[in-house]
């Protein structure tokens, strides 16, 4: 009980400093917004934006890791956080360093999805599709691509979770024989469960002979 209530009172007061962020956005005081996240950081994890920025997210992990088990609430808390900074940063023109933002939010927002986090705290399947709509044009980093396309798999969501592994077969010759294994398990389901995960016998086979010829390309 303690704990539930001590993550809805993080989650209160992120609802209220996101509120206060929106407000001096509409005001045109960036650097007042990015300043109201960057103490709720330090306030509630003992962070600073800065750091997190120069981290790479599978180092902002461990800052949350307690024993063989990761912090994965507080964990998403911070995806939030990182969200909201983005945003910031694209609207005051600095577009590049807010994607890389993004793509550190989406990382962590799906690998605190996968070790349990409460959804609700943060509507954690509203905050991903949000972020990866923002992303779509982007190359994402092959960890946090595989990241995706195993939280679709787990949505069921098979015909996205074989896009991303598509993209990431094309994009980067390292993945290809992750991508062709994905592929050839999706040939072991019955028609029945490739129908409900929204793709066809037909595309995987298609997409799996695509994928073999461009690994044979090396």
């Amino acid at each position: 009980m303690l704990r539930k209530d001590y993550l809805l009172s993080m989650m209160e007061e992120l609802t209220t400093a996101v509120a206060t962020v929106l407000g001096l956005r509409r005001e045109n005081k960036h650097v007042e917004a990015l300043n109201q996240l960057d103490d709720l950081l330090n306030k509630q994890f003992r962070l600073r934006s800065d750091l997190l920025r120069r981290l790479p997210p599978e180092q902002i992990i461990e800052l949350f890791r307690l024993g063989p088990g990761i912090e994965a609430d507080k964990l998403q808390q911070v995806a939030r956080i990182l969200e909201e900074e983005a945003v910031i940063y694209r609207e005051t023109g600095r577009t590049d360093e807010g994607i890389r933002i993004l793509m550190k939010s989406l990382h962590l927002y799906l690998y605190s999805d996968s070790q349990g986090a409460a959804r609700e705290l943060q509507d954690l399947p509203e905050r991903i599709a949000c972020i990866v709509n923002l992303l779509q044009e982007y190359e994402l980093p092959s960890e946090t691509g595989k990241l995706l396309a195993a939280y679709y798999e787990r949505e069921g969501g098979l015909d996205k979770a074989a896009d991303v592994w598509f993209g990431l077969a094309w994009e980067q010759p390292e993945l290809r024989s992750e991508a062709e294994s994905f592929y050839r398990q999706l040939l072991d389901k019955t028609d029945s469960e490739l129908e409900r995960g929204g793709i066809s016998r037909q595309e995987v086979t298609e997409g799996l002979a695509e994928i073999t010829q461009l690994h044979g390309r090396k």
